[in-house]
């Protein structure tokens, strides 16, 4: 099973900026895998791991923002699809020059 853990945090202050980097070390430390910037994952055997991990998480809560969990199983994970956009020729730079812009 795979606990996900996705968040909008806020950063505005420097306290908020606080509060974020607080909780991104909080999910490394633990375990946590990055999926994209606000979204976690971290690999959980049963559920008495998953109740200490939903534990440790509201022990670590920020004050402000929003932070949702989510549990999937691991076939459900590996059938997640990502779709980007193909690079345009244009955007591509293809030289090794530097170029600086005014």
């Amino acid at each position: 099973m795979r606990l996900i853990v996705m968040f909008d945090l806020p950063v505005q202050s420097s306290a908020d900026q606080r509060n974020y980097r607080k909780f991104k070390k909080f999910l490394h430390i633990n375990g946590y895998s990055m999926v994209q910037y606000s979204i976690y994952s971290k690999i959980v055997m049963n559920h008495s791991a998953l109740q200490f991990q939903k534990k440790k998480l509201q022990v670590n809560l920020p004050t402000k923002g929003h932070i949702t969990s989510l549990l999937v199983t691991e076939k459900q994970f590996a059938n997640m699809e990502q779709h980007n956009r193909p690079v345009r020729q244009e955007e591509q730079i293809d030289t090794v020059e530097r170029t600086i812009e005014l």
